[in-house]
């Protein structure tokens, strides 16, 4: 359109002074929000220069937990130009490579991605400082980024989302409970309780596409419960109205996964909105997985 023409073009101008001005910790967070926001690929090396700007030691002692969990989700927001072949998460040791183990090719993951870890344990060693949206921004751009590498930052990621569990809305449970379950995060009890939270409590305001993400969190991590599934599917069928086609097809996938019926009214507006039942079978965990990476809450 005409006017996202004007926003690339007026991006395009300006995004190349933020390599030579002295940059503070907001002026590179708010920055590279701006440039994910807007989708500004063109010039992906600047928004590499600002993750590493803001990575460094000197600046992050000058920010705060807003700022950084800001850029993170930026991040996680990026990737989704990146070659989705490349397995992206933190590498290990010295080494900056990552293989792609399907083609048994070595490939150089993005600066930002590098950057991301160190956002973490910024994030870990300032939890006390951390809300409910920083938390959710955090846990999500995980997710999106697959940083699984570390087990020991993806089980204090979950046992801050259980303390602040009481907090938490809906849409952040949803952002949550997704981007542990892109990171195989192996603590059911936990993506229980958040979920229970969202639903039992009053005035969250759940919505379709949240409850669909819900549910794919529930079905890639093998959470087979019953009434959980039964209480996600009814706020589905409260608002089929308003619910995408991918958020029905997640939702029945998810049924699929832990064998659970799901509900009649899903099946036969899903197939209604696709081409027809029989593509139910032609579904595969990678096709769900490739779909669902672009529904998100935030």
């Amino acid at each position: 359109s005409f006017l996202h023409e004007r926003r690339v073009d007026l991006f395009h101008q300006l995004a190349p002074l933020l390599l030579f001005s002295p940059l503070s910790p907001t002026d590179a967070s708010c920055a590279m929000w701006a440039m994910a926001k807007a989708s500004y690929v063109i010039d992906k090396g600047i928004f590499d220069q600002l993750a590493v700007s803001l990575a460094s030691e000197e600046v992050l002692k000058q920010s705060n937990t807003r700022l950084v969990s800001q850029a993170l989700w930026s991040c996680g927001k990026m990737v989704e130009f990146e070659d989705p072949n490349i397995f992206l998460q933190v590498p290990g040791g010295d080494d900056d490579n990552m293989r792609n183990e399907s083609t048994d090719v070595t490939v150089d993951l993005p600066p930002y991605v590098t950057c991301a870890d160190k956002y973490i344990r910024f994030l870990i060693a300032n939890q006390a400082r951390m809300t409910p949206k920083h938390l959710s921004q955090t846990i999500w751009a995980i997710g999106r980024l697959r940083l699984s590498d570390s087990y020991i930052i993806i089980n204090e990621m979950g046992d801050i989302a259980s303390r602040l569990c009481p907090k938490l809305n809906a849409r952040e449970v949803a952002n949550i409970v997704w981007g542990l379950s892109k990171v195989d995060y192996d603590k059911p009890e936990i993506i229980s309780q958040l979920i229970h939270h969202a639903i039992d409590s009053p005035n969250k305001g759940c919505t379709a596409q949240e409850a669909a993400n819900m549910l794919f969190a529930l079905g890639k991590l093998q959470i087979r419960e019953r009434e959980v599934f039964a209480s996600l599917s009814s706020i589905l069928r409260t608002q089929l109205h308003e619910a995408t086609s991918q958020a029905i097809a997640n939702a029945l996938w998810a049924h699929e996964v832990v064998g659970i019926e799901p509900p009649p009214e899903l099946l036969s507006t899903w197939a209604q909105d696709r081409l027809g039942m029989a593509v139910l079978g032609t579904m595969t965990d990678s096709n769900r997985e490739n779909e669902n990476e672009r529904q998100k809450c935030n």
